[in-house]
């Protein structure tokens, strides 16, 4: 009778180990967007749909979105100003860097800051779920009408940022996309510069885009 009963306690417990296992792969990523800017700022996002939502950011504020289980081409990019114009966040998408996602693919989440089109903002994405060490990318460049010396370009609003002139367009490092990699040496400066600065996690972690870290 005894070891009946262990047995079927033991069943008990394995049952609720594998369903909770389950529970953090089928569970949904939450990304939490942060604005420590001194200014507000327009976040935007989008996905393979191409459908654009946006949030208008207060310094110090922060939208809470939630992605699901499954997010392919996620991407999150921000300009000065508080218009959440989905138009402008189109407008401005070129002229940014971009936080890059893709979750929930074989249960691994990835991610990466992009400068490979320009920089606009400082950005970091962090991991906060517990346990989470899986990488901390970062970008933040001062003086941006220093920096962005020929052949990059100054862009125009709403961007108000630095074209990187070679990113898009190179699958080698120029001088022009250098000056991104010195910069921002944990973020991707050409379009195949992702040794290194693709980062991962177990799908289930949650996340935090911050603009201004």
């Amino acid at each position: 009778m005894k070891n009946s009963v262990r047995i079927m306690a033991l069943a008990l417990l394995m049952s609720v180990v594998c369903w909770f296992a389950i529970g953090l792969v089928d569970a949904d990523t939450q990304i939490n967007i942060v604005n420590q800017c001194s200014q507000t700022i327009s976040a935007c996002q989008t996905d393979q749909s191409g459908q654009i939502t946006s949030y208008a950011l207060g310094s110090g504020a922060s939208q809470l979105i939630d992605v699901g289980t499954t997010w392919l081409g996620g991407v999150i990019w921000g300009y000065p100003g508080g218009s959440a114009d989905p138009t402008d966040c189109n407008t401005a998408k070129p002229q940014a860097d971009l936080a890059e996602f893709t979750t929930g693919d074989n249960n691994q989440d990835s991610y990466d800051i992009s400068n490979v089109n320009a920089y606009n903002l400082p950005l970091q994405i962090a991991p906060t779920s517990s346990g989470s060490t899986c990488g901390s990318p970062s970008c933040t460049i001062n003086n941006l009408n220093s920096f962005c010396q020929p052949p990059n370009t100054l862009t125009p609003g709403p961007g108000d940022g630095c074209y990187n002139t070679d990113g898009p367009n190179t699958g080698t490092p120029t001088p022009g996309t250098q000056q991104f990699d010195n910069a921002c040496p944990e973020a991707i400066s050409y379009t195949t510069d992702t040794t290194g600065k693709v980062y991962g996690c177990q799908t289930g972690t949650n996340y935090e885009v911050v603009f201004c870290p």
